[in-house]
């Protein structure tokens, strides 16, 4: 490899970057999730698919560390499956079946996404500097969107997800 291929992100790592960003994480609050020993540098690394170091070189994960950080963003097993990634996806349904996170009921929120979410939730509200009462309010308010939302889709004809706010 030379050149600009080198400096492409790989399959799997432009599928992570994809997953952390739509759920508004940064890599270290990502990395943070992981009970493997991951800083945000390794991450954006492996994301990128190459170390910055003059000259470039290419980054790849390890299995273990890309299952982890698919967990950690909520990437399927499958996902990774289409990004090419076999040894990964198979240990992520490992990870999934010893934390019960497999849920009979698809509607149901994982305790994985539940932590995703707080941690969201925390992010976003850091920057109020809200008393304890002043964020229970605001999550009866994002209740209450959630409940309107739904509504407006149900009764638009729309796609509904019982169960998880969009």
């Amino acid at each position: 490899m030379s050149g600009a291929s080198e400096l492409q992100p790989t399959p799997e790592g432009a599928l992570i970057r994809l997953a952390r960003q739509a759920r508004g994480m940064s890599p270290e609050v990502a990395a943070d999730l992981t009970p493997v020993q991951i800083k945000g540098g390794r991450w954006r690394q492996i994301e990128s698919g190459y170390d910055r170091k003059s000259p470039p070189k290419r980054s790849f994960a390890p299995a273990l560390t890309l299952a982890h950080m698919a967990h950690a963003v909520g990437v399927t097993p499958e996902r990774l499956t289409e990004a090419g990634r076999d040894d990964a996806a198979a240990i992520l349904r490992e990870i999934l079946r010893g934390e019960g996170e497999e849920p009979a009921n698809p509607e149901v929120l994982t305790t994985r996404e539940q932590q995703m979410l707080a941690e969201m939730v925390a992010s976003a509200a850091e920057g109020f500097d809200l008393t304890p009462e002043q964020l229970d309010e605001a999550y009866a308010r994002a209740r209450q969107l959630v409940k309107e939302r739904r509504a407006t889709r149900t009764s638009g004809g729309g796609e509904t997800h019982p169960g998880r706010a969009s």
